[in-house]
Order: C-alpha cells, then structure tokens, then sequence
C-alpha cells in the first residue's frame, strides 16, 4: 500500500517516545509541566533517571523522572558499550563523557542511575558514586570543565583554547585542536 503525502506527514509531525506515540493529553500535560510542547521526534526517555535524547543518539538533557512512556529499549541511544545503565546501552561518546566525570573508564555491567545522580551496581541498592557531586569535584579541583544544559553539553580546558559541544543531531564539534 502505497502512502500518500498527507499520511507521510502526519507520520513526520508525530511525536513518540520509547516507541510510543504521545497523545493530545500526555502532550497537553508536557506542556503543563514544562512549559513547552516537545518539537516533532522519535525520542528515548529513562523513567528511572529522567534521561532523555533522541533515538539512536545520546542523552540530550534532563526531565522529572516518573513519566509513564513505555519501556526504554536497550538499543535506544544504539550504545555498544557493554555498559547499560537502567536497560539502556550507553553508546561511545556517553560512555566517554562519564569516564572523564568519574576520572576513569566506565567498565562494562549493568548499572542504574536514579534522578538525584546516585549510581551504582544492577541488584545491590546502595550507591556507588553520585555523579553530580563527581562534575562538581572534576570542575573545582582543576579537572574537567564538563558543563550540560538541557539541549548539549561540552567541555574546555582551563584557558579556554580548546574544547567540544555535542550537539543533538549533529554530534560533537571541537574547537583549538
């Protein structure tokens, strides 16, 4: 069956997340809560964590975890890692991201990530780290200047010479090198 320009459209203009395709009053209570309504997109969310990005990319930003949008597919960010953080598998550049926070690699398991930046070990519910207090310890000792907002994040050195931006949809842009 052959699909006409208006169905292909309508197709484009959807917006779904974890697979599922958002309704008038999830949408509608979106933009209550956030204060804008989510722009046309395929998109991963972590209930757990409040991660969120576009299928087959990396995290994007932060939203309040507890949304009920599905289940969150392993392969949502197409991570190769062998590290998957609550189901999901982080893709290279994630991993990398967390690595340099935590000042060393990330090894492969299975680990969750709940909204207050807690992590630890798939099983046993104690924390291991909190990456939030781990950005703000690499940044005031002189370490990483990784910053994030809810659409990039990036890193610089100390002067300022050389550096990245991740862009959604465009992936990492380097400057100084």
């Amino acid at each position: 069956m052959k699909k006409d320009r208006k169905m292909v459209q309508e197709e484009q203009e959807q917006i779904r997340i974890n697979g599922t395709t958002l309704t008038e009053e999830q949408l509608a209570e979106i933009e209550s809560t956030y204060g804008v309504r989510p722009v046309f997109g395929d998109y991963w969310y972590d209930g757990q964590s409040g991660l969120y990005g576009l299928v087959g990319q990396f995290s994007a930003g932060f939203m309040l975890p507890g949304h009920e949008f599905g289940a969150l597919a392993r392969d949502a960010s197409a991570g190769t890692t062998g590290i998957i953080v609550n189901g999901r598998e982080l893709p290279q550049l994630e991993w990398m991201l967390w690595s340099q926070m935590l000042g060393s690699p990330i090894i492969p398991g299975s680990y969750w990530l709940d909204h207050n930046g807690n992590a630890g070990y798939e099983g046993n519910p104690n924390p291991v780290v909190n990456l939030l207090m781990a950005a703000q310890q690499q940044t005031a000792g002189g370490g990483s200047n990784i910053w994030s907002t809810r659409f990039s994040s990036g890193n610089f050195d100390s002067g300022n010479q050389r550096g990245y931006v991740s862009v959604p949809g465009h992936g990492p842009i380097g400057y100084g090198f």
